[in-house]
C-alpha cells in the first residue's frame, strides 16, 4: 500500500474514533424549583407646599418681600410636609436643596450675601416618622406629617466691617427645596 492510502485510512479511523467517543460522554443534570418569595420595592416620597410656610424672625412673622436683612439676623422658615417611607430599615439625610438659595444677579455683594447666607442654613425636622438630631435622619416605615425649619442666619462678624461685602446685596430663594435622600 502506498503511503498516501495509507495516511487516509489511518486518518478516516482516527476521525471516527474521536465522532464515535464525543457520543458516548454525557453529563448528568437536573434542576429543581426553590421557592424564592417576591421582592417588593420600597417608596421614599417626600411631598409638601413650600409656598404655605411662615418665615419669622426674632419678632414673630415677617413678611419676606418686604423684609431688610441685616448682619445678626437669624430667619425661620417652617412648614409641614408629608413623609411616606416605606421599607425595612430606611434611614434617610434631610437636607436643603443645593439651588435653594442663590445670588440674585453676578454682582458682587449679591454674590457674597448668598455665600454668607448658604453657609449658614440649617435644616430640621421633627414630628411623626422622623427621629434624629440631623443631618441624617431615621425615617420610620409608614407615612406621617413632619415639621419642617430651615434656619438662615446672616452672621454678625466680631470684627466691624467684615460684612461690608453683602452691603445691598440679594438672594433669591425662588428654588428653596428640601431633599430626602436614601442612605
Amino acid at each position: 500500500m502506498n503511503k498516501l492510502l495509507k495516511g487516509s485510512i489511518a486518518g478516516a479511523a482516527g476521525v471516527a474514533l474521536l465522532l464515535g467517543g464525543a457520543g458516548t460522554f454525557a453529563l448528568w443534570n437536573d434542576d429543581a424549583t426553590v421557592d424564592g418569595g417576591t421582592i417588593v420595592a420600597g417608596n421614599l416620597d417626600l411631598a409638601t407646599d413650600l409656598t404655605s410656610g411662615e418665615w419669622s424672625d426674632a419678632n414673630g412673622t415677617i413678611d419676606l418681600s418686604t423684609f431688610v436683612a441685616v448682619p445678626g439676623d437669624v430667619l425661620t422658615y417652617t412648614t409641614d410636609v408629608d413623609v411616606t417611607a416605606t421599607g425595612d430599615n430606611l434611614v434617610a439625610t434631610l437636607g436643603l436643596g443645593t439651588a435653594s438659595i442663590t445670588a440674585s444677579s453676578s454682582a458682587a455683594a449679591d454674590v457674597a450675601l448668598a455665600g454668607y447666607l448658604t453657609n449658614t442654613a440649617v435644616l430640621s425636622a421633627t414630628g411623626t416618622g422622623i427621629s434624629g438630631l440631623g443631618p441624617t435622619y431615621t425615617i420610620e416605615e409608614g407615612t406621617g406629617v413632619a415639621t419642617v425649619t430651615v434656619e438662615i442666619t446672616f452672621p454678625k462678624h466680631p470684627t466691624a466691617g467684615a460684612e461690608n461685602s453683602t452691603k445691598n446685596g440679594s438672594v433669591s430663594l425662588a428654588d428653596l427645596s428640601v431633599t430626602l435622600t436614601q442612605d
